[in-house]
């Protein structure tokens, strides 16, 4: 028989640890009548499906404890997973006991299942256990986003999905557009993670670095209705007589791979924008920036650049250290660089300074031609001051070219050619998906660049809308010195993780911060991810990479403030 006060303990675990949406989804439901229970030769309560007389069981009839743990041993690997159903959750409490469970993700459809479930098995324990999350009838956009969330795989390592067969059975349909949704939410968090792999401590090292600088004061930018954005591709140069002609009110959002080309042919910005992390971005302005030219800067940024500008603009990107600097220092304007190339930021930046119509001229996402960069962008010089009797300047512009082992090439009905790899579809695809969403109208001039739908005539009318908001950074919370104390503080203030570091380990380490502990954390997991592949590149496995990332950023922060 059904027990209220069970259920309601088993409520009260839900409402304290998972997602708000879980608790009210299954309190609205009404108990499942299918389900039914039979005692297993060891005791345990064992749940099924009655489906038209036959019973569907959830777990073994013999020993399901015994069963479940059988099963963990299949999993030799720590790391996050997902449970594609709950029934008595015997097989995630055998992770959890085995130590391999770092967070986990239990999917479970149908509320009403679960609340039968909920009314007669004690799973408190299960459900109290902070490294565990339970979703009920999530969306494929929340099951992305959960994942997204808690998926950290610098500290958690692999990536597991786990069906529990009966239930995934019944909710075939369902558990399959969920596995979907989780393909490509993993692909997601693992390009993310490649990247934060390989930059992550020169984006915490320029943060710490630019904090001073960012936080001097600069004017106001106001707003705008019609901008332009430019990227470097081979197509720049056939726009370069629409650019010069340009009207007034059209205001020229330049990329850092663009402006030397557009410097070269006498086209001035209104801005430029950058977010490479690396210090190679300098080169970008060696023909100089033209002082009443504002440059909008990721926080990440190299140090040097903000030097080269009379008016640096700042702005915050979804870096965690970013936002916590603008949570306790100064808000800064945040744009959306998602899209892991700078034109995509460059929309962005139209899109916040309240643009209502956006051109965008060479961004061809591809090699149109067989031509990498417009005539006059960094990458020519360099390869024009390397290039040697045994290495010509085409050569070096073809392996830039093939460098990817993905490169196919596309062939038009009117004999135009281009070469694509997967690395520039994955970038117009983001490109594509962020313009559509815009409240304004985007069109991108194609020139000989891969199809988009995104693609068309240039607007002659501005659509309506509400006046565009001014670019300006809040005022200070505090003084620079006196956050980087604080901050300081709180990273040293974190318990240390004493022995190796297993991913069950380091999820509990994680699960049982308090709440503005665990946010100075997540500033430097990027960091994290980066000491991770260096350690994997080293042979030396998961040795110790939280507590080193937590040690070198403490000794960059305290670095900057003895400076």
């Amino acid at each position: 028989m059904p027990d209220p006060a069970l259920f309601e303990r088993n409520m009260l675990a839900i409402a304290s640890f998972h997602p708000e949406s879980t608790a009210s989804r299954i309190r609205a439901a009404r108990p499942d009548t299918r389900v039914g229970f039979e005692s297993a030769r060891d005791g345990s309560q064992v749940p099924y499906l009655d489906l038209a007389g036959r019973r569907a069981h959830m777990h073994s009839r013999f020993d399901p404890v015994r069963e479940a743990t059988r099963l963990a041993r299949a999993y030799d690997g720590g790391g996050f997973y997902v449970f594609l159903g709950l029934g008595a959750g015997f097989l995630p409490l055998a992770l959890l006991d085995s130590g391999l469970l770092n967070r986990g993700l239990i999917v479970e459809y149908r509320a009403s299942t679960l609340r039968a479930l909920l009314e007669r098995l004690d799973l408190t324990r299960l459900l109290a256990d902070r490294r565990l999350c339970l979703m009920v009838d999530p969306a494929d956009d929340e099951l992305a986003a959960a994942v997204a969330e808690l998926y950290v795989p610098a500290v958690a390592g692999g990536f597991s999905v786990v069906p529990l067969s009966s239930r995934v059975d019944a909710e075939s349909e369902r558990f399959h557009s969920a596995s979907v949704a989780l393909k490509g939410a993993l692909s997601s968090v693992s390009d993310d993670y490649s990247v934060q792999a390989h930059f992550g401590k020169r984006w915490f090292s320029n943060i710490v670095r630019n904090i001073r600088q960012a936080c001097l004061a600069t004017p106001p930018v106001a707003p705008v209705r019609r901008a332009i954005v430019t990227g470097a591709g081979p197509s720049l140069e056939d726009a370069v007589p629409l650019l010069k002609s340009r009207s007034r009110d059209e205001f020229l959002i330049a990329t850092d791979t663009s402006l030397p080309a557009l410097l070269g042919s006498g086209v001035k910005p209104d801005a430029v924008i950058s977010i490479d992390c690396q210090h190679i971005s300098y080169y970008h302005y060696m023909d100089g920036l033209p002082e009443d030219v504002p440059l909008f800067l990721d926080l990440a940024s190299p140090p040097n650049l903000a030097r080269l500008a009379r008016r640096p603009y700042f702005f915050a990107s979804a870096h965690p250290f970013a936002g916590y600097i603008s949570s306790r220092l100064r808000a800064f304007p945040s744009l959306d660089t998602s899209g892991g190339n700078v034109t995509h930021a460059a929309l962005s930046l139209a899109a916040r300074l309240g643009a209502r119509q956006v051109s965008v001229y060479g961004a061809d996402y591809s090699y149109p031609g067989g031509r990498s960069y417009a005539r006059g962008t960094y990458i020519h010089r360099y390869f024009d001051a390397r290039q040697a009797r045994l290495g010509p300047f085409e050569s070096m512009h073809v392996e830039l070219m093939f460098r990817s082992c993905t490169v196919r090439k596309e062939n038009d009905p009117d004999g135009l050619f281009r070469y694509r790899n997967r690395q520039l579809d994955v970038y117009l695809e983001r490109f594509e998906r962020y313009g559509s969403s815009l409240a304004m109208f985007v069109t991108r001039r194609r020139g000989g660049g891969a199809a988009s739908t995104l693609d068309g005539d240039k607007a002659t009318q501005v659509p309506p809308g509400p006046p565009g908001a001014v670019f300006a950074s809040g005022r200070l919370f505090m003084g620079t010195d006196d956050f980087m104390k604080s901050y300081l503080k709180a990273l040293t203030g974190l318990p240390r993780l004493r022995g190796p570091e297993t991913p069950a380990k380091a999820g509990s380490y994680m699960a049982e911060l308090e709440p503005d502990a665990l946010e100075a954390l997540v500033t430097i997991l990027p960091s994290v991810a980066a000491f991770r592949k260096e350690a994997e590149t080293r042979g030396s496995g998961r040795a110790s990479v939280l507590r080193d990332a937590l040690e070198w950023s403490i000794a960059k922060v305290r670095g900057e403030l003895r400076d």
